[in-house]
């Protein structure tokens, strides 16, 4: 039985990219470490800075990474110049760069930016570092948090339609564009026309590190019709794609991963139509889409799923699969099309591999499936039509939901969180294997190529924090009486105390409040810093 959590209102919305990406990636950290205590894990990075020197024409780059088992690092630094959308930009670098770099603080690395002088550009940089391990993708799935899913899809569930939903549409296209933001990702809105009404496409991208040109799809569309609040279909959609950017993009990868929300799927697919035919740029290779299309309805009473006329003539072994189970409704579909054979084996072998309790009934439609028309009935088909390989991840919609499109499509008592996690987890197993996923971390900064030459370069904000009994103990160094934040979660994500502070160069304190046994986390903040920091009871 599914537990009832309580919504426990994740509050990374306030956090800026780099500063909500560490936090993140501590949370990450901690749950990684607990589900594979016996295996190597990853590098992180903990700080990145950069500095410009205009007088040399030199970008100073100041970092710090740790690593858990003090393993000897392989430190990559890439450039941008069109704000992150590729890593093309080639500038010689010298310092600790390549391999082996040790762990430790204030790590160097002086870039050569003369040849930009007089150019324009968005530039940043990106740090890479990777520890030269097997990734593990086990570990990769013991990541899902069912209850960060629960409260995803609490915030996004209400009527998402033109028509008398106008406004939590909105708030949800927000939500979207902002959490692919604060992940770093590069964020993009896709705007076009529609007959009396704009759509709108919102698309995050982590770009590959080798194979950038070639890009791992995780989708969903985040409109309901007109009078549903849509829990199911599909918030359960959106809320497996915002988690499924958490995970993923927690780790550098080979290729490119890109995490969409579609809209106008309601009015006939017309967001994902929209995207392939206007916004996949001629030099990428789409190596593969995973489309979720309702994954939230699950049942274990007999004669709960029904199927389509016709399904046991042209899929008899997955007809008697589930006339097997009595016709229960407890498995997700994969369903591909002929293009998709090899995508649809290798979902299958990630769910028998990393999540055994999740039954799966695949479906190989032929062709485009134009004999089985059930099967077009969301985003992945524009991508069929175009000859790429993609799948539609469904618990089988009105086949089984029987508040499908109606107003009864919510959440409580109806969806199973379980069910929509380990559905998840199939997921990401199956495109971390796609996309090369790389076991370590990575952090992105901008840098000015235009700076006066009566600019003078200053040091990066420091900050040092310890705990002393029950105090927090905090220290500035170059911070120029900069306002600083001060937060402490606990390892669910909950914000236990916060407090503003000036960043003076006195000694610092602030009163914990009572704290039982366990770990927490210190985030401190500037307007140039971040820093984040683990305290045991």
């Amino acid at each position: 039985m599914e537990v009832n959590y309580a919504d426990l209102g994740y509050l990374y919305c306030d956090l800026k990219p780099f500063e909500m990406k560490k936090l993140l990636i501590g949370l990450c950290m901690l749950a990684f470490a607990g589900t594979a205590s016996a295996q190597n894990q990853p590098p992180v990075l903990e700080q990145l800075f950069t500095n410009v020197d205009p007088n040399a024409g030199i970008l100073h780059v100041t970092y710090s990474v740790s690593d858990p088992e003090n393993d000897l690092l392989e430190i990559q630094l890439q450039f941008s110049s069109d704000g992150g959308r590729s890593y093309s930009l080639n500038l010689p670098a010298t310092g600790d760069l390549g391999f082996p770099v040790t762990p430790g603080n204030d790590k160097k690395v002086d870039v050569d930016i003369n040849a930009l002088t007089g150019l324009n550009g968005n530039y940043r940089v990106r740090l890479i570092v990777l520890d030269q391990k097997p990734f593990d993708v086990a570990a990769l799935v013991g990541l899902v948090d069912s209850n960060r899913m629960r409260s995803d899809l609490y915030f996004i569930e209400g009527i998402r339609h033109r028509t008398g939903g106008a406004a939590h549409l909105q708030a949800v296209r927000d939500s979207i564009q902002n959490h692919f933001y604060a992940l770093e990702l590069h964020t993009e809105e896709q705007n076009f026309t529609f007959p009396n009404a704009n759509g709108y496409n919102y698309i995050g991208t982590l770009p590959g590190t080798v194979h950038a040109d070639t890009v791992v799809i995780i989708d969903a569309h985040y409109d309901t019709v007109v009078n549903s609040p849509g829990a199911d279909d599909n918030g359960s959609g959106v809320a497996g794609v915002l988690e499924a950017a958490r995970i993923l993009s927690r780790f550098p990868s080979d290729k490119s991963l890109r995490f969409i929300g579609f809209d106008l799927e309601e009015s006939g697919l017309i967001g994902s139509t929209q995207y392939v035919a206007n916004f996949l740029p001629a030099d990428e290779h789409a190596a593969g889409v995973l489309n979720f299309e309702m994954i939230g309805y699950f049942s274990q009473a007999p004669n709960s799923q029904t199927l389509p006329a016709g399904f046991n003539i042209l899929f008899p072994d997955a007809y008697n699969a589930v006339a097997a189970q009595q016709f229960r409704g407890n498995f997700i579909t994969n369903v591909g099309n002929a293009k998709s054979a090899a995508l649809v084996d290798l979902f299958d072998q990630s769910a028998a591999t990393y999540v055994p309790n999740l039954r799966v009934a695949s479906l190989k439609a032929p062709g485009n499936s134009e004999v089985a028309p059930d099967l077009r009935r969301s985003d992945h088909t524009p991508f069929w039509q175009a000859g790429i390989s993609a799948l539609m991840i469904t618990d089988g919609a009105n086949f089984r939901n029987a508040c499908y499109h109606t107003a009864k499509d919510s959440a409580e008592d109806k969806l199973t969180f379980s069910f929509m996690a380990d559905v998840l987890r199939a997921t990401i197993a199956t495109a971390a294997q796609m996309a090369g996923s790389q076991h370590g971390d990575w952090a992105t900064a901008p840098f000015n190529a235009l700076v006066t030459t009566n600019s003078v370069p200053s040091d990066p904000c420091n900050m040092q924090v310890r705990r002393e009994g029950n105090r927090l103990a905090i220290h500035f160094e170059h911070c120029n009486d900069e306002q600083a934040r001060l937060e402490l979660f606990n390892t669910q994500g909950q914000l236990l105390i916060q407090s503003t502070i000036y960043a003076s160069a006195d000694t610092q304190w602030i009163s914990l409040p009572p704290l039982t046994a366990g770990t927490y986390l210190v985030h401190m903040r500037t307007r140039s810093a971040t820093q984040t920091i683990t305290l045991t009871y």
